[in-house]
């Protein structure tokens, strides 16, 4: 049978496709080797055998450590190693891909997708060709070449390149139409121009990205985070970083883009997840949105500092009573409600007042002991030891629990069950929101996120409980420690002990990231700022968000939070403008519910079509599901309001493409097919009509391919 004949358009293609798996095979060839050499460094640190040297068990372990991040780096990088081409003018040819390799001798193999060689790739255009005459996007499956697809931007310099393809934005427009997954892919491959320059905008401060539905912020955001720690390593790998979204369910999904990005060193957390809570406390739920808007709102903190004094001990101070060395004193309790009220004046903690109060009293009792009738003369440490007699006296403590109460975050909590809540918001709160409040905090109530912001508020107005003394005979130990023990066992101890000479209760135990991402920035509550801000004391920032989607009814509140969380740093802008989730059919429904929203907003300009309309109708959801489920290849997730989750979770079947998310679990993911369930509900049960309809407008813009809209109402709100 004779060979079918190729055209010239064919040949040239079929050439490319094996000019540039030649490439690929090279580049895999040399990503086993560095594989296998990253492993064969790792076993061998694990097997040399050190005897009981701590200082070379140290040094294997950081070895054997370095040889296993490198493997893992080297194991993330398969798929979609080679991605891209870039021609230039002066005849350079670079390759794209995730990780950067090279030969033995150097030579570049693979160009890193964040080196500035790199940068081209994404930003070149045809009106700014950068000196690049032809970008190659290069689409494979696992090692395989399966297409390519050419962008002459500089025509004029053509002549001398070998075998062009299609022009257009085909491989593009394939990779954001393609089925999702229950978790996001990275865009690495497709990242656009206006979407590069955020993430390679300079670290200097605070980045805020702002983009309608689609735009792909997040995506911006994590490939920012890549790139930083590729362009820092050193400081950001240092100080760490910090990744936090809306919800658990949220990060679960956004989970895998850095590991495939070559990045495993990042810290990704719910704001919920992110305070360290007490043991035993754990958030199991959200608040109502009515609720929400009363528990985050940055009212809270001066009611909380209202039930701390409330808590903070009787106003009438007793005499304190002491019997020590065979005599009785008694000190007054008007001149010890002086002393407190002077250390009260201070900026401290309560508990860092409450120590600094005792050693007041301390100090006044041994003044009064040393000069009492027939008092000895002072002999060295008499006066460190009555201090430490003092401070453990039963019968100290109990006077001082009564007038400066040690408090903890998680018993004030609790306390606040039984608190005169009314009186205590009195000009904070209006009554309903009390009730609100008080309810959520009903005996039994589960934790929430958001109670996990306001134990965090009360850990920095309480501030840490004071260490107990040390044990003397503890020191002792040192002695008894080799040499070879002391080196990897004595700093640590006398880190401990070290701490007992300076003010444990003035010291936050949060960690200071490098650099904090905020996504979903339009519903952070105020509370929840401050929180984050407690974190990153120093830190830059890149926040992302789009004030149209807040679920907050006062949209100001959150921006006026979010100023004061980044604080002074230096603040640049970037607008994303193009939708790349939605098709034109599902965009031009969710900009009608924008045009109810605020008439002057401008939808992002979505970029391609299903040909499919957005389906209204009446009807079981089931139906409706089991319709998406069978026309889209990819994840369907119907999305309800809150009070009908757990229904249309118990009618509809089990299925692994199906995720059935309230709307606050919905924000920043997407779906082939979306089912909305009851828009006028969703609208209904928010705190405002218009923070209803910005919920509705997020739950409208989660398809990419397909959104049926069921309701028992007429739906004609939402035609055209």
């Amino acid at each position: 049978m004779s060979e079918p004949h190729l055209t010239e358009p064919q040949l040239t293609i079929t050439g490319e496709l094996q000019r540039e798996q030649a490439h690929v095979d090279l580049a895999a060839t040399r990503l086993e080797e560095l594989r296998e050499r990253a492993l064969r460094h790792e076993r061998a640190s694990l097997g040399r055998d050190l005897g009981e040297n701590p200082q070379s068990l140290y040094e294997r372990d950081v070895q054997a450590l370095a040889a296993a991040a490198r493997r893992s780096d080297l194991d993330l990088a398969g798929e979609g190693l080679v991605f891209g081409r870039l021609d230039l003018a002066d005849g350079t040819v670079h390759h794209i891909g995730r990780l950067g390799l090279r030969t033995e001798d150097q030579d570049p193999i693979v160009v890193d997708w964040r080196a500035p060689a790199a940068a081209a790739f994404y930003r070149a255009t045809a009106a700014d060709p950068q000196g690049v005459v032809r970008r190659r996007t290069i689409t494979t499956r696992g090692t395989t070449v399966r297409g390519l697809e050419d962008e002459l931007l500089d025509p004029a310099a053509a002549d001398g390149l070998q075998g062009s393809t299609v022009v257009g934005d085909g491989a593009f427009l394939a990779a954001i139409s393609r089925e999702r997954g229950p978790r996001m892919r990275d865009i690495v491959a497709t990242i656009q121009r206006e979407q590069d320059e955020a993430v390679r905008a300079p670290d200097d401060g605070a980045l805020v990205v702002t983009g309608g539905p689609g735009t792909g912020k997040t995506a911006v955001a994590l490939h920012r985070v890549a790139y930083l720690m590729y362009a820092r390593r050193d400081w950001y790998s240092r100080r760490g970083v910090l990744v936090v979204g809306p919800s658990p369910v949220f990060v679960d999904y956004i989970g895998a883009v850095l590991p495939a990005l070559g990045e495993t060193s990042v810290r990704l957390s719910s704001l919920g997840r992110l305070p360290q809570l007490p043991t035993g406390l754990s958030v199991t739920a959200d608040d109502p949105p009515v609720v929400a808007a009363v528990k985050g709102s940055a009212r809270m903190v001066p009611l909380l500092r209202r039930v701390v004094r409330e808590l903070g001990g009787s106003r009438q101070v007793p005499d304190l009573e002491l019997a020590r060395w065979g005599t009785g004193l008694v000190l007054p309790g008007a001149d010890l409600a002086r002393r407190r009220a002077l250390v009260a004046r201070g900026s401290r903690s309560h508990n860092a007042g409450r120590a600094a109060y005792l050693t007041t009293v301390a100090d006044t009792a041994w003044r009064a002991f040393s000069r009492r009738p027939g008092a000895a003369k002072e002999e060295p440490g008499d006066r460190e030891d009555f201090g430490r007699w003092l401070r453990s006296d039963p019968t100290v403590l109990r006077w001082l629990d009564s007038v400066w109460p040690l408090l903890l975050p998680a018993e004030v909590l609790t306390a606040l069950r039984g608190l005169p809540l009314t009186r205590l918001a009195h000009g904070l709160f209006e009554p309903a929101e009390v009730t609100a409040l008080a309810d959520s905090w009903r005996e039994g109530a589960p934790l929430t996120a958001l109670d996990a912001a306001v134990l965090d508020e009360l850990g920095e107005m309480l501030g840490a409980p004071p260490e107990p003394e040390p044990d003397p005979d503890a020191f002792d130990e040192l002695a008894e420690l080799d040499e070879l023990a002391r080196m990897s066992e004595v700093t640590t101890f006398a880190d401990r002990t070290r701490r007992v000479t300076r003010n444990i209760a003035e010291e936050h135990d949060y960690r200071t990231y490098a650099h904090v991402v905020v996504d979903e920035a339009q519903d952070v509550a105020p509370l929840q700022w401050r929180m984050l801000a407690r974190r990153a004391r120093g830190a830059t920032w890149t926040v992302v968000g789009d004030w149209v989607q807040s679920a907050w009814p006062d949209v100001d509140e959150v921006r006026s939070a979010m100023a004061a969380c980044l604080g002074k740093a230096r603040l640049r802008e970037v607008q994303l403008t193009t939708n790349y989730r939605t098709g034109t059919e599902v965009a031009a429904l969710a900009a009608r519910v924008l045009a109810r929203i605020d008439p002057d907003a401008v939808p992002p300009a979505a970029v391609r079509s299903t040909g499919v309309e957005p389906l209204l109708r009446r009807g079981p959801l089931a139906d409706a599901v089991a319709g998406l489920l069978a026309d889209v290849g990819g994840t369907v997730g119907p999305a309800c309001p809150r009070a009908l989750v757990d229904d249309v979770r118990a009618t509809l079947p089990a299925d692994d493409r199906l995720q059935v998310l309230d709307t606050w679990q919905a924000k920043g993911l997407e779906f082939d097919g979306c089912a909305v369930l009851a828009p006028e509900q969703i609208v209904a049960e928010a705190p405002t009509p218009s923070a209803g309809l910005r919920t509705l407008y997020v739950a409208l813009t989660r398809a990419t391919q397909r959104l049926t809209v069921v309701s028992d109402e007429p739906l004609d709100w939402l035609r055209a």
